[in-house]
């Protein structure tokens, strides 16, 4: 115990990248029991492997993350510059990819615009949408609530609502575990689209200066990736039979 905590009060070393993770993971872009497996983990450790540096991803509190940067503990992150953790100390190198929230629909509809949804829809609970999508709650749509990514899906793929809204990448990969496909679903309508960039410290000028080599010439291939990563270390349940 006391190994395990003075580990955990050694600031980082100059030359190591240490990315801070949501301690619940972020499928498909780092996930794993020590977050060991993802998107974003396959690119550092490229990354690492091309200049040499050391690199690796920490499981973090996302509430802590602020106070983690303070105290030496982390020196990055992956996240959009409005949810980055310290802004004014962070210096963002990106964007590295684009994030988008998706609609998806049961077979047979097909919206061209957020006027054309009717029904219902599942969406998480204590999670804020786009005002293009909030404002047309109560307007013949009706919000259902659920609790996590998995109990929405599966709320969704035993039609007990017609919409979906999720991010593309993750659909995708659960899609792929799940084994069905996603492009059944897939519609044109996108809830909410923003760049992720990877957040390092200003202080850190090496590591700055090389990720942004590597990032100027490394294009993060989602397509290619996601049917190469490996399942998530918990079984994905969203099958009904409902």
């Amino acid at each position: 115990m006391l190994i395990i905590i003075a580990f955990w009060t050694l600031p980082v070393s100059p030359q190591t990248l240490r990315i801070m993770g949501a301690d619940g993971g972020f499928l498909p872009f780092y996930y794993g029991k020590t977050l060991n497996k993802g998107i974003f983990v396959e690119v550092i450790n490229e990354f690492a492997l091309e200049t040499g540096i050391a690199a690796e991803f920490r499981l973090m509190a996302r509430k802590r993350q602020a106070w983690a940067l303070e105290k030496g503990l982390a020196n990055a992150v992956f996240a959009n510059p409005r949810w980055m953790p310290s802004p004014d100390r962070m210096h963002a190198v990106g964007p590295v990819l684009t994030w988008r929230d998706r609609v998806y629909a049961q077979p047979g509809l097909k919206p061209d615009s957020f006027d054309d949804l009717q029904g219902r829809i599942c969406l998480r609970k204590w999670f804020v949408y786009s005002d293009q999508l909030e404002q047309r709650m109560g307007a013949g749509l009706v919000r259902l609530h659920a609790y996590n990514v998995q109990h929405m899906l599966r709320m969704f793929l035993s039609k007990r609502c017609d919409y979906v809204v999720m991010n593309e990448t993750e659909f995708r990969f659960l899609a792929l575990q799940g084994n069905f496909d996603a492009t059944t679903y897939t519609t044109d309508l996108v809830d909410a689209e923003w760049p992720v960039y990877l957040g390092i410290l200003k202080t850190e000028a090496a590591l700055i200066e090389a990720a942004e080599a590597f990032f100027a010439t490394h294009k993060i291939d989602v397509e290619a990736m996601l049917p190469t990563l490996p399942p998530p270390d918990r079984p994905i349940s969203i099958q009904s039979g409902n």
